[in-house]
């Protein structure tokens, strides 16, 4: 025997195949009649697919075979399925392995072989059941089972990874608003001091300017001070305003008149803001 004979008798000895389980947008897969005439499985259900030949790629061989047989265009996805077999062949026993692949349409219309005489897209379960559990199908009925199983496992990680997602934003959110709560929860309190504000500021504007030195006029100013510091820590601003400013509604009060494209004559009442947002608006006289 020569050697050009041996090797070919050693790749006689071995069968490599790939076959399909082709998905299209609407989550059906395509399955596939033989043709009456077949040698191998007449009639029987199967998947596209067949031999790997010399030189080729997994992915090559399979794209190959599924325009051979069906037309169409695929996008190789992963493997779902592996299994060996053997079979006699002209008294030679045959050692075979095989791959299964998720794949999914791409582009084309489905125009099968002369291999085939049928085709049909089926939802998974539909699909599942035309396969028997025994025979030539057997393998590929695992095959849909494999396919369908890992769809289902890759919709329920999507959808965890959606509710975690929704999870971390509603997290966020909760953080938000109890940042804005904590900012809005003092309000009560600081309204209540702010008078007390205004009545040290009233009392202090009626100290004789020789009293002002005096222990006991320090030691208010000191607590008035306090208070305002308080205030400032609090992210409460005074709101600046001075005679001849232009009224503003958003941020005066007017007492005596509408404002309406009036000036501030005076103010009569501070006016303050917390984060931004007028906690008390300053009531003015305005001309």
């Amino acid at each position: 025997m020569t050697e050009k004979n041996m090797q070919t008798e050693e790749k006689s000895l071995f069968e490599f195949t790939v076959k399909a389980v082709v998905v299209n947008h609407e989550g059906k897969c395509l399955i596939l009649s033989r043709s009456d005439g077949d040698k191998t499985a007449p009639n029987r259900f199967d998947l596209p697919g067949g031999r790997i030949e010399e030189g080729e790629t997994i992915d090559g061989a399979i794209k190959r075979e599924v325009t051979e047989e069906v037309g169409i265009k695929i996008e190789v996805g992963p493997a779902i399925h592996y299994l060996d077999w053997s079979k006699e062949r002209n008294g030679k026993i045959i050692f075979c392995k095989g791959l299964r692949l998720l794949a999914f349409h791409k582009k084309g219309e489905v125009k099968i072989s002369e291999e085939h005489s049928n085709f049909e897209w089926l939802n998974f379960d539909d699909a599942i059941s035309k396969f028997s559990d025994q025979g030539f199908e057997a393998d590929k009925r695992v095959s849909l089972i494999k396919a369908k199983e890992y769809i289902e496992f890759i919709k329920s990680m999507e959808g965890w990874k959606r509710c975690q997602a929704d999870f971390e934003n509603y997290k966020k959110d909760q953080a938000k608003h109890q940042e804005e709560f904590r900012k809005y929860a003092k309000m009560d309190v600081i309204e209540q001091i702010l008078p007390v504000v205004d009545n040290f500021a009233a009392s202090l504007a009626h100290v004789p300017e020789h009293s002002k030195e005096n222990k006991w006029v320090e030691g208010i100013v000191y607590i008035k001070k306090q208070l305002e510091d308080v205030l400032k820590n609090s992210d409460i601003e005074e709101i600046a305003v001075k005679a001849g400013d232009k009224f503003d509604p958003e941020i005066h009060h007017a007492v005596g008149g509408d404002g309406e494209k009036q000036k501030v004559a005076r103010v009569i009442q501070k006016g303050y803001k917390l984060n931004g947002r007028v906690l008390r608006a300053a009531r003015v006289e305005v001309s």
